[in-house]
């Protein structure tokens, strides 16, 4: 199905049948690991065409896109700069096209345009088989106009097909193969250039999606985000330290590029900063010399397996990578500087690895981070360094992930939209960056993939066997627009997305009120909580949103409904779960659920809140919370008043504890508490990943309230400014721990530029508050006890309310507060 009118009369195109099976075979990888990557063909599918322009061309465009990942050169030019076209969505459903102006690589005379496309999320072994054991297709409409009139080209059997260029393999979690002996793309794409036997392509039918345009910000290598090494350690031979694999011996170690490469040398480089991305080298090489490139995000600690480790201690460990190879393979072509970076690949890593089976001059090595435009809007600093690396980590996790979809990780064989992790992270995503379109594009992807029944995917676009409605996965097609709509105040996304959830209300309806599925739970909590449990209060939560929601749209008969469905699910919720009059589940992940979403009688919640404190401070200030607790922990403590304690856990460094995967060394976010540790090293390789954002939730709390900034209308048009300044007395701070004593933040609002400060470090003062505002605010400030405050150095007194504020309404303008 098209229903883009500027492909009427366009085919998809692929290879013809004789070269069918073997296209099959180069980009359907499915199966476990190999022992290396290998291509069986000569390269990857092409598609070309020659075409006549009659003197200037006065305009030229080109829409295309590909089941796979595709390149579109012209003349020897590279169309456009974004990259991994055409992204990741459900193919069984929806591909996006791509529009470029092609005027300014067309000349006089003749033309060439050519494709090149991989596997990619269609066919790839990412896919899991999920689309079919198709070849990667093409489909495109050119239109110009020259002096002698409008022309329009399409995709049809009159263009040439074959499989070549420099390309011999490309896989998203393999890598890349790359000879550069073959002729270039850009030379491919030079009119009258021929190499090797052009074929007529086949139209393929075996789509059965639409084509939509791409919305969205589009993936492309980040502006000020590339890395140059930190360290460079170079070795030869491994020695025997007693250890299962022993260490390597360096020839040097330094934050200089050694200037050559040598034979039975490997060299590693270290960025300094888990990323996702790719290595662009510059390099000389001899004709045929092999130069191998292989990513890990740590090195090993030592050589002992009971460690984890896989390999001689300071070599790459690349265990947590699971069957991905992560590997590029290129072979030089000429005495000519190579210039490379592959295209149809990404990676996540800190570390890369070289080796090469001759010897090379090193000119430069770089790494460039790829992923989703998202136009960065927010900035945290604190007087604490760990939390300041912390606050870092959240950001490289997020930027490291949000690659066309949400995903959970971005290094092993996996890289999926898992849901639960979105709707965690979501809000403090919208602090991070310009996120709406980047998620209203995921949410397309989610309803794309949504079940006849209604359930949304655990994991969308939907690839694999995963499940569908799972509690606090599915319930992200509700949270995810919700929470959009009161980051920005655009009500396109709920609009849009009202139908398709509603479906999936209905689909939980069918399940009386017992909620979602519960199979994931807490996921990875350190306590267990019932998973039903979980599921009543998402669906509850769930009803909640959609009344809001319903009533934004005027359906007011809908809100209605779903007001009295809460009503329902509450009152079965404390049948179930309060059979006496208290809470049967006990794990902190418990008590935040039912406080964060109102779930308990009014005369229960002050008793519930006292015992979660309890809880905590009994667990030594430590958390005990997976993906579900943790997403809600410090917002749920800090919206009952629990500054102090939320303080005492954001600066915990013992397991688990956000600090602590600071002080192992991290850089991210990590899948687990403990995914890797000083004391007894690596984690189970079955599931550990050092770039998962889903933890890094915290930045939500550390800008609505440790910064003081949180909307107060959707869309910021009226902001809440409520600073939570660190006042905890000596008494109630843990032993090891020293206050924050200042905190600096701004944030590129859809209404403008907030920036807030406060500090605590002049005797002469409680605190300081300071504030620049583009719209009206209402400020909550906490006055310590005191009686009154200054504002831009005129006094007040004020009696606070129960919990220690007074509130003032503010107008656009600047404005600094002394307590």
């Amino acid at each position: 199905m098209m229903d883009q009118t500027i492909f009427t009369g366009a085919s998809w195109l692929c290879l013809p049948e004789s070269l069918d099976e073997g296209a099959l075979k180069n980009h359907w990888q499915g199966g476990p690991k190999k022992a290396e990557i290998t291509s069986p063909l000569e390269g990857l599918p092409l598609f070309r065409r020659n075409f006549s322009v009659c003197g200037t061309p006065a305009a030229a465009s080109i829409t295309f896109t590909a089941l796979g990942v595709v390149e579109v050169w012209c003349n020897g030019h590279r169309v456009g700069n974004d990259a991994l076209k055409p992204g990741f969505t459900d193919f069984n459903r929806r591909v996006l096209s791509f529009t470029y102006d092609l005027a300014p690589y067309l000349t006089a005379g003749e033309n060439c345009i050519l494709a090149a496309v991989s596997g990619g999320w269609w066919s790839g072994r990412i896919s899991f088989g999920s689309f079919g054991k198709h070849p990667p297709a093409f489909i495109a409409a050119l239109s110009y106009t020259d002096d002698s009139g409008a022309h329009t080209l399409v995709t049809d059997e009159t263009w040439e097909a074959q499989i070549g260029g420099p390309v011999l393999f490309a896989d998203i979690w393999d890598g890349e193969i790359y000879d550069a002996r073959r002729p270039s793309f850009a030379a491919l794409s030079t009119a009258g250039f021929s190499a090797g036997e052009w074929k007529r392509p086949v139209k393929f039918d075996q789509f059965r999606g639409e084509i939509t345009p791409h919305i969205g910000p589009t993936i492309g290598v980040r502006d000020g985000l590339t890395r140059t090494s930190v360290c460079c350690t170079l070795y030869a031979d491994i020695k025997d330290d007693g250890t299962d694999f022993g260490a390597i011996v360096p020839l040097s170690v330094g934050t200089s590029l050694p200037g050559r490469l040598l034979p039975g040398q490997t060299l590693i480089l270290d960025f300094g900063q888990n990323l996702v991305g790719r290595v662009r080298i510059r390099a000389r090489g001899t004709v045929g010399t092999a130069l191998q490139i292989r990513y890990a995000e740590m090195c090993n600690d030592s050589g002992e397996k009971a460690r984890g480790c896989d390999g001689p201690k300071g070599s790459i460990y690349t265990a947590n990578y699971r069957s991905a190879h992560s590997c590029v393979k290129y072979t030089f072509g000429g005495e000519a500087p190579m210039d490379y970076a592959s295209d149809f690949s990404f990676f996540g890593f800190r570390y890369a690895e070289l080796t090469a089976d001759a010897p090379i001059d090193l000119t430069e090595v770089t790494a460039e981070v790829i992923g989703s435009q998202v136009r960065e809007t927010g900035w945290l600093q604190t007087s604490d360094p760990e939390v300041n690396t912390l606050i870092s980590n959240i950001l490289w996790g997020q930027r490291s992930n949000y690659l066309s979809v949400p995903t959970d990780c971005p290094q092993r064989d996996e890289r999926l939209g898992w849901t639960g992790d979105t709707q965690i992270f979501c809000r403090t995503a919208a602090y991070n960056g310009d996120v709406y379109g980047f998620l209203r594009k995921w949410m397309q992807d989610m309803r794309d993939s949504q079940s006849e029944a209604g359930a949304y995917p655990d994991v969308a676009p939907r690839v694999c066997a995963v499940g569908d409605g799972a509690a606090a996965w599915g319930d992200a097609g509700i949270i995810v627009p919700y929470t959009m709509y009161t980051m920005y105040g655009d009500m396109t996304i709920i609009e849009e997305n009202f139908a398709s959830m509603e479906k999936y209300m209905d689909f939980l309806a069918s399940r009386g009120l017992e909620g979602p599925i519960p199979r994931y739970g807490d996921w990875l909590a350190y306590e267990p909580t019932d998973k039903a449990y979980i599921s009543m209060v998402y669906y509850a939560y769930d009803a909640r949103l959609m009344a809001e929601m319903a009533d934004l749209l005027g359906r007011t008969g809908r809100a209605a409904h779903y007001r009295d469905l809460h009503g329902r699910i509450v009152d079965h919720f404390r049948a179930r779960y309060m059979p006496e009059g208290e809470l049967t589940e006990t794990s902190q992940c418990a008590y935040l659920l039912a406080l964060a979403h109102d779930l308990l009688p009014e005369d229960k919640r002050d008793a519930a809140r006292r015992t979660l404190v309890q809880k905590i401070r009994d667990n030594g200030y430590r958390l005990s919370t997976g993906f579900v607790g943790t997403g809600c922990l410090c917002q749920t403590l800090a919206a009952l008043g629990e500054h102090g304690l939320v303080y005492s856990l954001l600066l915990q460094t013992e397991n688990p504890s956000w600090l602590y995967s600071v002080r192992q060394g991290a850089t991210t976010v990590w899948e687990r508490w403990n995914s890797y540790t000083l004391a007894e090293g690596f984690g189970n390789v079955g599931m550990n990943s050092f770039n998962h954002y889903a933890y890094g939730c915290i930045g939500e709390w550390m800008y609505r309230w440790m910064a003081g900034i949180d909307t107060a209308e959707p869309g910021f048009t009226h902001i809440l400014l409520q600073p939570c300044p660190d006042l905890r007395t000596a008494g109630e701070i843990p032993a090891g721990q020293k206050p924050i004593t200042h905190v600096k933040a701004a944030f590129d609002a859809p209404t403008g530029r907030i920036e807030t400060a406060w500090d605590t470090e002049d005797a002469a003062y409680t605190f300081r508050f300071t504030a620049e505002i583009p719209v009206p605010a209402t400020l909550r400030l906490p006055l310590a006890g005191k009686s009154g405050y200054v504002c831009n150095g005129i006094s007040h007194t004020a009696e606070p309310a129960e919990d220690g504020c007074v509130r003032i309404e503010l107008g656009a303008g600047k404005y600094e507060f002394i307590v």
